[in-house]
């Protein structure tokens, strides 16, 4: 019991370090999508969580970015990525709620420090986006290697998926190197 508790200490004391030695804006997105990741845990279902993915990514780009050709081309991804899966729209969209995570739950997180500016909050929102969809990628890969009979039905999807990531890049107003 002893050897346990001393070796998640060990293990406690290198992610606190790790994340000190983090850029705020990594710490602030890392910190908090480890909190997303605990909330999709209890739900325990792979389709829930890329639909969570895909609402909040939607959800945080109609609110967050003025309406340009860059917004408009990642939306109609996010929306061409949930007819790919076959999911419908309307119950899908349902699911948002990006004020909670990328305003409250951030807020939480930048409250614990005091090395933060409102432009590392708009940037961890920017990272916590794209970890959202690098999930979707991930989870997407993972499904077509396991059942390579579904990757003719699921390369569309994979393929919105990377290109909704080059498009979020965009609304962000990164390049490619800061990705």
């Amino acid at each position: 019991m002893n050897s346990k508790l001393n070796k998640e200490l060990v293990s406690r004391s290198l992610q606190l370090a790790a994340l000190a030695e983090m850029p705020p804006d990594d710490r602030i997105a890392r910190i908090t999508w480890d909190r997303i990741q605990d909330d999709l845990e209890q739900a325990d279902s792979m389709v829930y969580g890329m639909q969570f993915c895909i609402a909040n990514i939607t959800g945080f780009i109609k609110t967050s970015f003025k309406e340009n050709d860059h917004t408009v081309a990642a939306l109609r991804s996010c929306h061409q990525l949930i007819e790919c899966l076959g999911w419908d729209k309307e119950e899908v969209l349902k699911m948002e709620q990006s004020s909670k995570i990328f305003i409250d739950y951030i807020k939480e997180i930048v409250s614990l420090y005091n090395d933060t500016k409102q432009n590392h909050c708009e940037n961890a929102q920017c990272i916590l986006a794209l970890n959202m969809n690098s999930m979707l990628l991930q989870d997407l890969d993972y499904v077509i290697k396991k059942s390579p009979e579904r990757q003719s039905r699921l390369s569309p999807a994979l393929e919105t998926a990377a290109r909704l990531r080059a498009e979020m890049i965009q609304v962000f107003g990164w390049t490619s190197s800061e990705s």
